[in-house]
Parts: structure tokens; C-alpha cells; sequence
């Protein structure tokens, strides 16, 4: 991220797939470094399967307007949460959707966004770690693999002050299987 470079991330899925919290973390971490962050978030009514939202904005210099305008990334955890929350992108935004649970929509094309990565994140993080736990911190570690929008080392500090400790084996594991599968996609050259 350049020095006055704005990085916008809209993340939405479901309720219970900790995508709030992942964006706290990422907030922290970014905060940790020095830039300075906006966190905003939307959730239904449930506790758990209720379509939700969150955005960070992160700069390094004052932030005018908290809210994300023009996302550079857009990462889709159910097919509901892209079609409420997936408005609003640009040739700019990479899209990342989990290709497990979700189909790719005719709306997102080459004209849309600028790639739209399918992952199987959740069934690649059930396979390889045998457990649903962490699926936001797999994201995570898609979009720290896709950006670099802070240090790793950095992430996993805010990690560490956001998960249980015996979780946090699990979560750190699930952080590098979301590098792993960008890095996996990078040598195939594959993006729909």
C-alpha cells in the first residue's frame, strides 16, 4: 500500500462465519502498523444465518468518509451476501467467492471487476484442518495473500489478541491455508 494509497475491503457473508470479527483483526493489525482504519458492519437480526456485512477502510493518511465507496477487494462467502452486499464495484475490485457454496453470478465478468478469484475455501479448510472453525481467518489469509495489505507477522499479533488460546494452533494454520490457496491459484494462472 503506497503512502497515501486509501484500501477499501468489503466482506459479506452469513452470521456465524466470524467475518466481523475477521474484520476487527484486520483493523488491529492495521492499526498495529500505524495506518489509520474505519470498521463498519451489518448483521440481521439472527445470531447465526442472517446475511452480514463489514468494511474496513485503511489509509495512512485522515479518512474523509469511513465508509467503502469503491472496494478494492470484495470477498463473498454466500451467494445472498453477494447479491445484497456486491453492488458498488468497479474495474479496480478483485472479487474473491467461495466456489464450495456459491456459484459464480452472471453480474461478475471480466467488464465487472478487475478478477474474480473462485476458492473452495470452506471445503479446502474442511478437508486439509477437519473442522468449519477458522473460515474467516482462511479468508484472511486469501486477502493478506492477494494484497499485502499489512505484514503477516503483523496479522498474526492481531490474531493472537482475538482468539481463544486453544484455538490458536487452529487459527494460525488457517491463516496460511488462505496464502497457500493464492499462492496455489498464482502457479496455475486459473482465475474465472
Amino acid at each position: 500500500m503506497g503512502t497515501d494509497k486509501r484500501f477499501e475491503l468489503r466482506m459479506t457473508g452469513s452470521g456465524g462465519q466470524g467475518l466481523i470479527l475477521g474484520s476487527i483483526i484486520l483493523a488491529e493489525a492495521a492499526i498495529m502498523e500505524g495506518k489509520i482504519v474505519t470498521q463498519s458492519q451489518v448483521y440481521g437480526a439472527e445470531a447465526r444465518g442472517g446475511t452480514t456485512k463489514a468494511e474496513l477502510v485503511i489509509s495512512s493518511k485522515h479518512i474523509a468518509y469511513p465508509k467503502v465507496t469503491d472496494p478494492d477487494v470484495l470477498a463473498a462467502m454466500t451467494d445472498e451476501g453477494l447479491r445484497q452486499y456486491g453492488g458498488g464495484i468497479s474495474r479496480k475490485t478483485e472479487v474473491i467467492i467461495d466456489s464450495s457454496v456459491m456459484t459464480t453470478p452472471d453480474f461478475l465478468n471480466e467488464e465487472s471487476c478487475r478478477d474474480l478469484l473462485a476458492l473452495p475455501i470452506r471445503s479446502t479448510l474442511v478437508d486439509r484442518l477437519a473442522t468449519e472453525l477458522g473460515l474467516n481467518i482462511v479468508l484472511l489469509g486469501v486477502i493478506e495473500g492477494l494484497t499485502g495489505v499489512v505484514s503477516v507477522e503483523t496479522l498474526r499479533k492481531a490474531i493472537g489478541k482475538h482468539v481463544k488460546k486453544q484455538h490458536l494452533d487452529l487459527n494460525m494454520r488457517a491463516l496460511d491455508l488462505g496464502m497457500e490457496m493464492v499462492e496455489a491459484q498464482a502457479k496455475t494462472g486459473i482465475r474465472i
